[in-house]
This record gives C-alpha cells, structure tokens and sequence, in this order.
C-alpha cells in the first residue's frame, strides 16, 4: 500500500484497518477449514467493511487534491482563494 494514496493524518487508519484484514484473512481460512461457515462469512465480511473504510480514506486524499488543485487554479487566474469550504 502507498502513503502518497491517503492524508498523512489517516495513514494510522489505513494501516489498523489493513492490519484488520490480514488477520481475518488467516481466521476466515481456519473457519472455511474448520467448516465454521457462519463465522467465516462474519470475517468475510468484516474484511468487506475494511476494504471499504480503505476506499473511503482514499477517496478522501483524491477528494482533497481536487479541492487544492482548484484553489491552485483560482490563484492563477487573480482570484485570492485563503479557504475554500463546501
């Protein structure tokens, strides 16, 4: 996974939530071997919900470097853009 795909201030986040999936990749494996197939599915999709929050941090960087790439833009053609709010 990149760094430069998420803000510095959720990075943290990105890998909990990364870290979140290994293990339940190693649980869901032990549960489908085990034929524990309720609990599998709950890790399955406790891993969705990961990937998930995942693309959502990622989302949030592209999101952000649109918003900056505007204010950029702004500056350029004279207008004094100090903060831009939705």
């Amino acid at each position: 996974m990149n760094r430069l795909n998420f803000r510095p201030q959720d990075w943290s986040k990105v890998e909990k939530e990364h870290n979140h999936i290994d293990s339940l990749q190693k649980e869901l494996a032990i549960n489908i071997e085990r034929n524990n197939f309720a609990t599998a599915e709950l890790c399955a999709e406790d891993i969705i919900s990961s990937i998930k929050e995942i693309r959502k941090l990622k989302k949030v960087k592209q999101e952000h470097e649109r918003l900056m790439e505007l204010a950029e833009r702004l500056g350029q053609i004279g207008l004094n853009v100090e903060v831009v709010a939705r």
